[in-house]
């Protein structure tokens, strides 16, 4: 089962509240939601915000999600550079991609993954 969309992005913004808002923005791009996991400043780079949120993905066939990631990831920017989807020795499939040409404005870098579900805990 593949349930959500996990992003990691460098947002250029000098505040939490304008991260929030760029965030909000992608929502608005991608047209879905997202839950914000982490937002703090880049200690790298004080000029970004180093941001983690996930949106929502619901797949159980590796097909769907890779499809539905890739469609998602489309409305957000035209070029990705897009790794696997790869299965790892312990039966864990693994699909990702990063852009630095995003349509919106502020997003510096970002980054999605999709994780399949161990088979057994």
């Amino acid at each position: 089962m593949y349930k959500s969309i996990h992003w990691h992005a460098f947002f250029k913004v000098n505040t939490e509240e304008k991260a929030r808002k760029l965030l909000s923005r992608f929502e608005e791009v991608c047209e879905t939601n997202a839950v914000l996991l982490s937002c703090e400043r880049y200690w790298k780079d004080s000029a970004l915000y180093d941001v983690g949120f996930s949106t929502s993905l619901n797949k159980d066939d590796i097909s769907h999600a890779v499809f539905s990631t890739l469609v998602s990831a489309h409305k957000l920017a035209y070029e990705w550079q897009v790794t696997g989807p790869s299965n790892s020795e312990s039966g864990i499939w693994e699909f990702s991609g990063l852009t630095t040409k995003t349509k919106v404005t502020g997003i510096e870098w970002i980054q999605f993954r999709i994780v399949s579900e161990p088979l057994f805990n």
